[in-house]
């Protein structure tokens, strides 16, 4: 028989499986098993943060390529069979939102554009933390950390 273990979630003894053996770390009580499953998840995208958004934008440069060698004709099972229009240009923010996509989309291609466009969104995303770190060293006076008298 084996030894009992402590579950990580709820730190109550349980007999783990013998097929998973000294692997299994929760018990299986549903809550224990999705605090796990969710813990599992944060750590995996915490170790791949770009899986999504380049995922997403393979997705849809498979798309748009798949739309213009078709020609916008479908012959098949639409659930297997790509969109015939290409894909929807992405949401920007309203910074963005004067930019002309539709000619980067035209000159670039999908790929291009999607690209361009990440790197934008990093940029503005980039810009609004230093106007908040700014901001904080406006708002925070300096003698409460212990930092008055020093270069910066």
């Amino acid at each position: 028989m084996a030894p009992k273990k402590r579950c990580s979630v709820c730190r109550k003894l349980f007999l783990p499986d013998p097929r998973v053996g000294a692997r299994q770390h929760a018990c299986r009580e549903k809550h224990c098993q999705r605090q796990r499953r969710a813990r599992t998840q944060a750590s995996w995208r915490s170790r791949n943060p770009s899986y999504q958004a380049d995922d997403r934008l393979k997705r849809r440069a498979m798309t748009a390529a798949a739309a213009a060698e078709r020609g916008g004709e479908r012959d098949g099972d639409p659930a297997l069979d790509p969109p015939a229009c290409p894909p929807a240009p992405l949401r920007m923010p309203a910074v963005l939102a004067s930019f002309p996509w539709d000619f980067a989309y035209t000159k670039l291609g999908f790929a291009g554009a999607d690209l361009l466009a990440s790197l934008a969104l990093l940029l503005v995303r980039l810009v609004n933390v230093v106007k908040d770190e700014k901001m904080a060293e406006r708002l925070l006076p300096t003698e409460v950390y212990g930092l008055a008298g020093r270069d910066p």
